[in-house]
């Protein structure tokens, strides 16, 4: 047990270190962690949408070409 303490520990000190910088760091007044979250929505969003745009061409392709 104390073995895996020793382990973690400077995982855990890390993880406070980005936690604390990103909540007290700001770019034009924007908390860093505001910013981080609207990037990864916007990926996500646009991921999501260009899947169903894909699949829907795809269906829309077969039931010309096979009509």
């Amino acid at each position: 047990m104390e073995l895996m303490s020793w382990f973690i520990k400077p995982f855990n000190k890390g993880v406070i270190w980005f936690g604390e910088a990103v909540t007290n760091t700001t770019v034009f007044g924007l908390n860093l962690f505001w910013i981080i979250m609207l990037v990864l929505w916007s990926y996500t969003f646009i991921n999501v949408t260009d899947a169903l745009y894909e699949r829907g061409f795809k269906a829309g392709v077969e039931s010309v070409t096979n009509g």
